[in-house]
């Protein structure tokens, strides 16, 4: 994110992007053991940073996160536990999620999960409009000295409500609110006797507040630090003894539909030196406004597969994960001009050799150069979607396009390469440009294209690579390839046997499995594309051990023979190779192109058989022997349009190896994120990677 500081918390955002009240690079993230423990008379601390701090239904403490919760464990010592609220009698129980604030996570349900698909104008994370968190009850009312400290996170504007989210609640009067809707307001008693304490408070944020009561003299307030009131009036009455309610007001649905990270109370008003410890504990959190993760998808109809499969929020989701993101969605549809990102059968430009339709860009047929091309239908539809829908509320927040897109462009000539590469590159330009944005602020990530055999244009499908790989190299591009291994995948529905084979499908399109694990597998080179643009949110850097290529990359290619090849692979996250049989060991998916050029190809020799020699090399045996010098011959894994199928490809061993501390995605998401990486051939151009006659 580019933001100049121009004031303790006084931010002014870059051109086109969001403005961020104060600065989140400085929270410690620690889980101190003492804490608030040392500002004395502490009766009730709860924190939710992490699972352990949580119970569940039998009053034992959580493991992991993912799990349902029953109440916040009290760390001060009186047993005073906070209970899960609801107004309903038949409420479900919210869950400890991880990553909410850098690597602390906190408490809450959103409705819908990834792959599961939110409806209408509803955005990620959809929270339980109906939750809070109650305690047992305390002496608080205006005659009492009592001090409140808690800490928030709010995703999005209400959806259960356009009313203001209340955070704290006594005995049906509310304390506390943020405004919603679009308002911007934090307001102490909210009514006839308000005090506004802030007017800066943005759709999504994180925010500690503490509140102190003294008899006499009113309620003092800090926001984030800063003192915002100072004996504001207080209505409760004199003599109150009820429960403290956070993040509901007590009626029917009236959650705030926020995040719950840590809370505390004294009964006492706690001293200016109290204070002072309680401002310096809570540097823990990141405070202030916080981004959500977008992603645009654009492309035809295997985009569009995959929007509808829940994959590309899957990837949202990861991405979110990654970066401590609070929030995450994809900005896209699958449907037809006047309003769409992702159009069925639809290329770049038209295929007319083929009867292939396409106008993202209109080619006015003159031998104009695509760089002044215009948008056509398609092109427009993407215009109109995001100017007129409810995308253009998450404008500022998309952090990266997504273009999982190559079909019919693929079946273009090779001579084509250099009209296609300008075309998409003026494409990329002017979608920027619909978002006022610019290549350095908004990377562009891609994938190796899927096989698509319509014509078996084989020199097609490598001149669409080649241009991806070009795109990518030109550092003024700003293009990632977060999907270089595209082909161990299946036909859409196809059926696959115990040996690997399958049969029936459309093959033209993926197979659902293979999108939600494509998401997957993309999300943290995705997060690593966002991170290198200043696009983070509470997470600023990802640690060795969380992928960086895409999985095992092909570094070296010894021609021990005509017929035998030494392969040496450098390991992304993996230790070691995993070669599957029957297909794997058969060496399906391996190629030699024997001669030639990507233009006019020589003989393509397959592999025979794909043996592990250790932890970073395999051999190959080729069905038969090379005939061309070995700096004319390149290697592919695959070439052209062939399909590996789904686990037939050769793997690391991503699965099994401990990730870094804090960084163990499966334990957070799911065993399902817990996959192998498979082996692919860097793209490069011209493709493949070239034969040596030495061993290194």
């Amino acid at each position: 994110m580019s933001v100049i500081l121009s004031g303790t918390r006084v931010v002014m955002a870059a051109p086109g992007r969001p403005m961020l009240a104060a600065s989140l690079g400085t929270a410690t993230q620690s889980n101190p053991a003492s804490g608030l423990a040392a500002v004395s008379g502490l009766a009730g601390w709860w924190d939710a940073g992490v699972a352990a701090g949580m119970l569940d239904a039998s009053g034992s403490p959580l493991t992991a996160s993912g799990a349902a919760v029953a109440a916040v464990a009290d760390k001060s010592g009186n047993a005073q536990v906070l209970s899960v609220w609801h107004a309903s009698s038949n409420g479900s129980a919210p869950v400890a999620t991880p990553r909410l604030n850098g690597l602390l996570g906190g408490l809450g349900r959103s409705t819908v999960i990834p792959p599961a698909l939110p409806t209408g104008s509803q955005q990620l994370p959809v929270m339980d409009p109906d939750q809070g968190l109650r305690s047992g009850s305390f002496s608080i009312g205006t005659g009492a000295a009592w001090t409140v400290f808690l800490v928030w996170s709010r995703p999005n504007w209400r959806q259960g409500s356009t009313t203001a989210s209340p955070l704290l609640s006594i005995n049906g009067t509310t304390v506390l609110a943020a405004d919603n809707n679009g308002g911007t307001r934090l307001v102490l008693f909210p009514g006839t006797q308000q005090t506004v304490l802030s007017t800066i408070l943005t759709r999504r944020h994180s925010h500690a507040v503490i509140l102190r009561n003294t008899p006499g003299s009113g309620m003092d307030v800090w926001l984030d630090g800063t003192q915002l009131a100072s004996g504001a009036p207080n209505p409760l009455g004199s003599s109150l003894n009820a429960p403290l309610l956070f993040l509901h007001n007590g009626g029917g649905q009236g959650g705030a539909e926020c995040w719950f990270h840590e809370a505390a109370f004294w009964p006492l008003a706690v001293s200016a030196a109290g204070i002072a410890t309680i401002l310096s504990y809570q540097s823990r959190w990141y405070l202030g406004a916080r981004r959500g993760i977008q992603i645009l998808v654009c492309g035809q109809s295997n985009a569009g597969n995959g929007l509808n499969d829940g994959a590309w929020h899957l990837l949202a989701q990861g991405v979110a994960w990654h970066l401590g993101a609070l929030a995450y969605g994809v900005v896209g549809t699958y449907g037809y001009p006047p309003s769409a990102t992702c159009i069925g059968g639809q290329g770049i430009y038209p295929v007319p050799a083929l009867g292939f339709p396409g106008s993202f860009l209109t080619n006015p047929g003159d031998g104009s150069d695509p760089s002044t091309w215009a948008l056509g239908a398609d092109g427009l539809a993407v215009q109109s979607y995001l100017a007129n829908s409810t995308a253009a509320a998450d404008a500022n927040d998309i952090a990266v396009l997504f273009w999982p897109w190559s079909e019919t462009d693929c079946t273009r000539q090779y001579s084509e390469k250099a009209t296609y590469e300008s075309a998409a590159r003026r494409l990329l330009a002017l979608e920027r440009g619909m978002l006022s944005r610019r290549a350095a602020s908004l990377p562009l990530v891609w994938w190796s294209a899927i096989p698509f055999a319509y014509g078996s244009n084989d020199p097609g499908m490598q001149m669409q690579r080649e241009v991806v790989a070009e795109m990518a190299a030109d550092g003024t591009q700003n293009v990632a390839v977060v999907l270089p291994q595209t082909a161990d995948t299946l036909p859409r529905g196809a059926i696959q046997a115990a040996d690997g084979t399958w049969s029936g499908g459309d093959s033209l399109h993926r197979d659902a499995v293979d999108n939600l694990r494509f998401g997957r597998l993309a999300s943290p080179l995705v997060a690593r594309a966002v991170l290198a643009c200043g696009g983070g949110d509470t997470i600023s850097a990802l640690p060795a051990g969380v992928p960086m290529m895409g999985g095992p990359a092909v570094t070296h290619v010894y021609r021990q023979s005509n017929t035998t090849l030494v392969v040496t692979i450098a390991h992304d996250c993996g230790t070691d190779l995993i070669v599957p049989s029957p297909q794997g060991s058969a060496g399906l998916g391996w190629a030699v192109m024997d001669g030639g050029i990507a233009a006019m190809p020589g003989n393509i020799v397959t592999a025979t058989a794909c043996v592990r020699l250790n932890a970073t090399q395999l051999q190959l045996t080729l069905a038969t022997a090379l005939t061309t010098a070995s700096q004319y011959c390149r290697l592919f894994y695959p070439y052209g349009t062939t399909t590996i199928g789904r686990g037939n490809a050769v793997t690391d061993n991503r699965a099994s190896v401990a990730p870094p501390t804090g960084w163990d995605i499966t334990a957070d998401l799911g065993a399902d994120w817990g996959v192998n990486m498979p082996v692919h051939v860097p793209m490069s151009s011209p493709g493949g990677i070239g034969l040596s006659d030495t061993p290194t």
